[in-house]
């Protein structure tokens, strides 16, 4: 989110932004290696063609939204520093502006990750892991839903996914909702969500998490039928 909030601060466009918010999550290079050590290459080549595919087309939709300059969908106009003012690279200046940005990026975002932090330590009190697989069943529609609505706001550290996934498939849930589970349980989290409604808007969240919800739904459906 610190990064986002560069982008952001940089000038980006609020798909470029979107895009990165999405796929950051599902391909680090930690992530990908440990998917493919626990789940297999068909989990991780799904995992890296359907994570950069929904990012795209994500960032695709945002911009042409933005483009219509539709409400909520509008990236805020930086004011551009036209001073003629020379600073060699590595003066104080730099220095302190380099600080100063930092710590305005943790002073913005912190009060929403503490938010968050608590809400999602209650959800994840009040909803045992163990309860998911009982719940969920093996395969069929109700499945998918079901995998998908129970993996978005629980908050799963990045990585925690992968092993939880293992041992629903190991308790009989079928590929496909695992799947489902596995894009869903990252990326929408509840304090990733207060910090990117500080970044990207309240609406341009609120479209995320129900692009999120049917990418997730999706790519387990598609997921099922190629392997």
């Amino acid at each position: 989110m610190p990064m986002a909030e560069g982008l952001k601060e940089k000038g980006a466009k609020l798909g470029t932004i979107a895009s990165f918010i999405m796929v950051s999550p599902l391909l680090s290079p930690q992530t990908v290696v440990l998917t493919y050590a626990m789940l297999g290459w068909k989990f991780t080549l799904a995992r890296v063609v359907f994570s950069l595919g929904g990012a795209i087309i994500l960032g695709i939709v945002y911009n042409y939204f933005e483009k219509l300059k539709m409400r909520g969908f509008v990236s805020p106009q930086k004011s551009v520093d036209t001073s003629c003012g020379y600073c060699p690279p590595g003066c104080e200046a730099e220095k302190i502006g380099f600080w100063k940005s930092f710590l305005d990026i943790i002073k913005d975002l912190g009060k929403y990750f503490i938010l968050g932090m608590f809400i999602a330590s209650l959800l994840t009190v009040l909803i045992p892991e163990e309860a998911i697989p009982k719940y969920i069943g093996s395969s069929g529609p109700f499945a998918y839903l079901v995998a998908v609505l129970v993996g978005i706001p629980i908050y799963i550290c990045e990585g925690e996914e992968i092993p939880i996934t293992l041992g629903l498939l190991k308790l009989g849930l079928g590929k496909g909702p695992a799947f489902s589970f596995l894009l869903g349980s990252v990326g929408t989290c509840i304090p990733t969500m207060l910090m990117a409604q500080k970044i990207i808007g309240r609406k341009a969240v609120l479209i995320y998490i129900i692009y999120w919800f049917l990418f997730a739904v999706g790519s387990g459906l598609i997921f099922s039928l190629l392997f």
